[in-house]
């Protein structure tokens, strides 16, 4: 009798047609009706807990009581052990995916929830783009003291649900508005001032004065005091970059370095790295790779604050380390490798001339700025009256400025609250110029600007204006505000034309601000922010730096923006027979490829035997997915679930043992450790589906490195790697490479998973159970266009989805 009356409710939701999403699978239904309903109904509710009662709306109602269910289920707690009928390990799995599924569902359905007017605030790099487009200011918006980092759902960080707006932001945000002001309208300088001389010029490596006096005279007879130069070996420290004037004015800067750089037969090039202590910022780095008599001249452009900046040079490659005394510079001024050094320091060269470390020789640096572009002063102009006390000019350029800001037309009654804000602050006795920028920061600070609204206060409205798509269409290929084009379009009512939707992603593809897309979609969808979460081991990868993990990162970015513009298919993220290169990156898989140039990516061809293609097999993939110490299968595997086939695991069970990191004897692999320790059937359960997605790449170490034996504790040889498996449907491969062979024959699910991904990323929301069917449109589609990248985009904009909120 308890059992009908647990079971009538669900029983008749069951009744429900498929297309409802509230009925209980009927698989879940019955293991409670057999394992849990005699202890937890009407009559019998041990612990308090009542399980007939529970709406079957889960992850909608009653989610914590779902979720201790789930809990004790996957904890192994329930049903109780002393049950003579026990569940099998793969039904009670079952039912805790399938409660974890909804569970998840329900939270999609909450963050893709829509109230009249949704407002999507930008993130920290759109501010930064935007800003720049608006007024012609580079903010460094990372700068410490600057805007919090953005917080992320799943790995995306423009979700409008979570980038919400603290005091702290709002105060980041004035301070923020004000640099940028400051920075565009200075303090004009005094009437009888006379102007300023411009900034900029040369200095030697080290000036005169820096040369130790006892050698100065001695290379001044030679003709040689002026061609002192600066060595430096793996890990040197360069201290004397500046000028002897401060800098001006906060703005851009260019600056020029003239140096060599050795490179030994079979290592790494030297890697020149400016950094700014204060900022703590890299402002450029760049490998070097010039004979010693034929420096080259490298040149950047970055924007630095007012006054006297502190700034390092490194030559950032790891070597032996300078702390020694034969590491030491010395007071004998460096000429050539030919000249040499002090008997006591460290050989650069050996006997034959050749360098035995990468290392770089500096001669001198150039400054110019601070650098303003015609087309950025042009837009400071646009917003200031040229005419002290012109009301009427304040008006316009306060309507101009708020036009671009909140990307749509403006109302009389928002410039009369502006215009109001300038009085005040000119009865308040403020300079002219200063009671302007009061307004303008009004303006820079209001939700107009800060956030992207979608929808009408005074009205239930589903589908997006052209204003509302011309700015959806430019956050998503360019993260900043719509050009002059697509507003002239969005003012025509042009902007719901499928037609003219093709014609603007075809050209907004073509632009370089594109790459603003291919860089933060392909990191937010793969996760790549992991990468170096966990820094590697030093002693264990001595050749992992911060420049290798920056070209592992660029890699993928750069492999997806190839498929993007190269009119390629999905399949090659799943596999193929190129990648992207720079010579570091070459030089880490150990592949004999030729690339001419420092640091820039080209595309090569991958021999058969390389082991790479593809984006699974990158280094970058594979090292997010470990600890810094070991690589790590399961992690693997779930990142294979998440971001091929679009499905997250259950979460673990608590209290389980971490997998043994003491030595073994004879020594063990990882693989080997792992199906020893999954001695749980629950657990076996879960990882049977999972495992087989990460055990692929055992033949690929923590850091991507391929490897055919396992470097482990213990005692005796180093262990073969194994790297087969047999997929959940029965498929087996024996390596890698026909693991991502198989994966290529699922395009289809791989296709589904990659759209939800995309429009996740392009409508800043999650996908819902109500956006299925447009995602199955736009997945149809792109079958149809054979998987092409380029099409799919399209797709995805021209879609009844992307017009709608």
């Amino acid at each position: 009798m308890p059992a009908r009356r647990f079971l009538l409710p669900f029983s008749a939701l069951s009744l429900w047609t498929s297309a409802s999403h509230a009925a209980l699978d009927p698989q879940v239904s019955t293991y409670f009706e057999q394992h849990c309903l005699k202890c937890h109904d009407a009559d019998v509710q041990k612990g308090d807990f009542r399980l007939d009662t529970l709406s079957p709306k889960v992850g909608f109602e009653n989610n914590p009581q779902w979720l201790e269910i789930m809990e004790r289920i996957n904890s192994g707690e329930m049903p109780p052990k002393k049950e003579k009928v026990k569940p099998s390990a793969e039904a009670s799995a079952r039912v805790v995916e399938w409660i974890a599924s909804k569970m998840r569902e329900g939270e999609s359905a909450r963050m893709a929830s829509r109230a009249k007017v949704t407002f999507n605030r930008l993130t920290r790099d759109e501010y930064v783009n935007t800003m720049r487009d608006l007024i012609g200011v580079e903010y460094d918006a990372k700068d410490p003291g600057a805007l919090l980092e953005d917080p992320e759902w799943h790995g995306f960080e423009r979700i409008g649900s979570v980038l919400t707006l603290s005091p702290s932001n709002i105060e980041k945000y004035l301070a923020a508005a004000e640099t940028v002001l400051n920075e565009a309208y200075p303090d004009p300088p005094a009437k009888n001032a006379k102007p300023a001389p411009p900034f900029g010029g040369s200095k030697p490596v080290l000036y005169e004065e820096q040369v130790s006096e006892r050698h100065r005279e001695r290379l001044r007879e030679l003709g040689l005091l002026d061609k002192v130069r600066y060595e430096m070996w793996p890990g040197d420290i360069f201290r004397y970059s500046l000028l002897k004037d401060p800098l001006p004015e906060a703005g851009v800067y260019e600056i020029s370095y003239t140096l060599s750089g050795l490179k030994p037969p079979k290592g790494r090039a030297p890697r020149l790295k400016v950094y700014e202590s204060k900022l703590d910022r890299v402002l450029f780095e760049q490998d070097i790779v010039a004979d010693e008599d034929k420096p080259i001249t490298v040149t950047f452009r970055t924007h630095l604050p007012k006054g006297r900046p502190n700034i390092e040079v490194y030559n950032d490659v790891p070597g032996p380390s300078n702390l020694p005394r034969s590491g030491r510079h010395g007071d004998v001024p460096f000429i050539s490798t030919k000249i040499g050094r002090s008997p006591w320091q460290m050989k650069l060269t050996d006997e034959q001339g050749q360098p035995r470390y990468p290392f770089l020789i500096m001669d001198s640096i150039a400054w110019k700025g601070p650098i303003i572009a015609d087309e950025e002063k042009k837009l400071r102009d646009d917003y200031m009256p040229t005419e002290e006390g012109n009301m009427q000019q304040v008006r316009d350029c306060l309507a101009t400025l708020a036009r671009r800001a909140f990307r749509r037309p403006v109302t009389d009654e928002e410039i009369d609250g502006y215009m109001t804000i300038v009085k005040s602050e000119l009865e308040a006795k403020e300079k002219f110029r200063d009671a302007v920028k009061a307004g303008m920061l009004a303006i820079l600070n209001s939700k107009s600007f800060l956030f992207l609204a979608e929808g009408d206060e005074n009205a239930q409205r589903n589908t997006l204006n052209d204003w509302e798509i011309a700015s959806r269409l430019s956050y998503l290929l360019w993260s900043t505000m719509p050009d002059t084009e697509l507003l002239a379009l969005a003012e025509q009512g042009k902007l719901h034309d499928k037609a003219e939707l093709s014609r603007q992603v075809v050209r907004m593809l073509k632009d370089e601000r594109s790459e603003r897309f291919t860089d933060a979609f392909s990191s937010q969808w793969l996760r790549l922010r992991k990468v170096g979460m966990f820094q590697p081991d030093k002693k264990l990868y001595p050749d992992y730096d911060k420049a290798l993990e920056n070209s592992m990162i660029r890699e993928t970015q750069t492999f997806f923006r190839e498929v993007l513009k190269s009119g390629l298919t999905l399949r090659e993220f799943l596999n193929s027979d190129w990648s992207m290169m720079n010579p570091l990156l070459a030089w880490f898989y150990g592949l004999p490829t030729a690339i001419s140039g420092a640091d820039e990516f080209v595309r090569v061809s991958l021999p058969a035997d390389s082991h790479r293609g593809g984006l699974l097999t990158q280094a970058a993939i594979l090292s997010l997915t470990s600890d810094g110490v070991r690589h790590r299968p399961v992690h693997r595997g779930v990142w294979v679930m998440e971001s091929i086939f679009g499905k997250s695991p259950p979460p673990p069970p608590a209290n389980v043992d971490p997998i043994a990191t003491n030595p073994a004897t004879p020594k063990a692999t990882l693989r080997e450790k792992l199906e020893a320790h999954i001695h749980d059937a629950s657990c076996a359960a879960c990882h049977a589906k999972i495992d087989p997605l990460g055990l692929a790449f055992e033949n690929y170490d923590a850091i991507g490195r391929w490897r055919t034996e396992e470097v482990t504790d213990g005692v005796g040889a180093n262990p073969k790697v194994t790297a087969t498996g047999k997929l959940p449907d029965g498929r087996e491969y024996k390596d890698a490479d026909e693991f991502k062979k198989l994966l290529a024959h699922d395009i289809d699910a791989f296709n589904h998973t990659f759209i939800e991904k995309l429009a996740t990323y392009g409508l800043r929301r999650s996908m819902s159970f109500s956006d299925r069917d447009e995602l199955k449109k736009i997945a149809a589609v792109s079958k149809a266009k054979d998987y092409r990248l380029r099409d799919l985009v399209e797709a995805l904009v021209c879609s009844e989805l992307f017009l709608k909120r």
